[in-house]
Parts: structure tokens; sequence; C-alpha cells
């Protein structure tokens, strides 16, 4: 077996809230629902107040379409809390812990280190928030065969295809977003190597560059930049059309991004080597 698959089972068993928080929340959404739509005398009223309301009536598709949007968007929030998190805190435990010292014994790169890490924060952990969105959607799908014509009316017409699409469609946008994190991801790497607070670090330095780039330089572009780039996961979460997100911020910035990306990346792998920042070997073969 490929030592990367045994590094990923590692970080599975070193951060469990990765899986115990989406079981939680999948749990806890099942039984929400459950108490809902199994609920015969809430059906009824809520049938009694769409019949009443008579052309103002939300649409059965329209309904079935923004209940599956919400599960979209809450698993899509989870899985990039989950990551910023990870990311923020996976070099610094190691730090603390005193075990990086003997994952520099192993016969491990330290580029496969940081492949991994990323895979894990960006492809791995979509996956597993991913099941909220197929368990949610069986769910409901299965109740649409099993329960009255109330429950039929309400969730309207679905199907074992559909629950794949939206399945499909779901990790398709969180690549998506994955994507957009990238840069912001090498960036927390590099900093969580020499500093304990990561996170908050990065959230007020990219506030203050934007109040001295606006306010000190008078020049609107550094903000503009910051701003665009912070926004795009939530608005790749929330958008109908993903890939228009992309042209909305601008290839110049997202290819920017990516520049100071590669540069934060090159920057935590000389900091995971030599213990600190090395100029000459950063550039060095």
């Amino acid at each position: 077996m490929h030592p990367s698959l045994f590094m990923l089972e590692k970080e599975l068993l070193e951060h469990k809230i990765v899986t115990r928080l989406p079981l939680f929340l999948l749990l806890t959404g099942l039984f929400i629902l459950g108490s809902i739509v199994l609920n015969t005398d809430s059906l009824n009223n809520i049938s009694l107040q769409f019949n009443y309301q008579g052309e103002l009536a939300p649409n059965t598709a329209d309904f079935t379409q923004g209940l599956s949007s919400i599960i979209s968007f809450g698993a899509g929030a989870v899985s990039l809390l989950l990551s910023i998190l990870y990311l923020a805190k996976t070099f610094r435990k190691e730090r603390q812990e005193g075990s990086l010292m003997f994952w520099r014994s192993m016969p491990v790169s330290d580029a496969m280190t940081h492949a991994v890490k990323l895979a894990f924060a960006l492809i791995l952990i979509p996956l597993i928030c991913s099941l909220l969105v197929l368990s949610a959607e069986l769910f409901l799908w299965f109740v649409s065969l099993t329960n009255s014509h109330d429950v039929m009316q309400l969730l309207g017409e679905t199907s074992l295809l559909c629950v794949l699409l939206n399945w499909l469609m779901f990790v398709a946008k969180m690549l998506l977003v994955s994507l957009a994190v990238l840069p912001v991801a090498c960036l927390l790497l590099a900093v969580s190597q020499v500093i304990n607070s990561p996170l908050l670090v990065v959230v007020i330095g990219a506030y203050t560059v934007k109040l001295l780039s606006s306010y000190v330089f008078a020049f609107e572009g550094v903000a503009t930049f910051i701003r665009a780039i912070s926004a795009m996961p939530i608005s790749l979460l929330t958008a109908s059309q993903p890939l228009a997100v992309f042209a909305q911020v601008g290839w110049f910035y997202f290819l920017l991004a990516y520049l100071l990306g590669a540069l934060c990346l090159m920057v935590s792998l000389s900091i995971r080597k030599h213990g600190e920042l090395d100029i000459r070997a950063l550039f060095s073969r």
C-alpha cells in the first residue's frame, strides 16, 4: 500500500472531529427531517396553508429544490470550516506534540507530506461531508416512497437518479471550492509552522493590508484582490452556476492568487526542511 494512504489514515485518527462532527450533524439532521416529514399533523397543516394561499402557494419543485440547496449549503459550509481549521493546526499540532522530528526521520519527503495534507483538507474532507448530502437526499427519497400522499405532494417527484445527480453536483461544486481555497491553504500551511495562531494572524493581516493599501497608499487594487479571493468559496457555495464566479472574480486575480499560493508553498517546504525560512535554499535546486 502506498505510504500516502497510511498518512491519510493517520490524519483521520489524529483529527477525529473531521468524522465526528459530520456524523453528529447527520444524525441531528435526519432526526429533524424525520420529525418534520413523519409528523402527519404538521404535514396536513402545511397542505392546508398551501391550498388557502392559492396561486401564491410555492411550487413543490421549488420547495424541493430549495430544501436541497439548504442541505448542500450546510454541508459545504461545514466542509469549508473543517478544512480551514485543519490547515491552521495540522503543522502546529506536530510542533507542539514534538512529533516533527519523528516524521522527518521517516522515508517520506516534505513534498509528499504537504501533498497529503492538502489532499486531506481539500479532497477527503469534502468527500466525507458529501455523505451528509447523500444521506439526506436518500432519506427524503425513501420517505417519499413509503409515506402518505401528503408527503408525496410536499416533496414532489424524486427519484434515485435525482439523488445521485444532486450528490455528484455537490461533489463537483466542492472541488471548485477546493480550487478557490488552495492558495489560502498553502498560506495557512506556511504560517502555521512559525505561529501558534495562524488563522488569527492571516485574518488580521489581510484586514491590515486592505486598510493600509486603501487609506494610506490610496490603492484599491490590493483590497479588491483580497476581497474577491476571500469571498470566492462562499460565492461558489451559493451560486447556481459556480463557473460564472470565476469569470466574475477575473482570471487575472485567480492566476495571481495561485502564484502567491505557489510562493507560500515553497516557503512552507523550506521551513519544513530547514526548521526556518532559508531564502537561498528556497530558490536553489
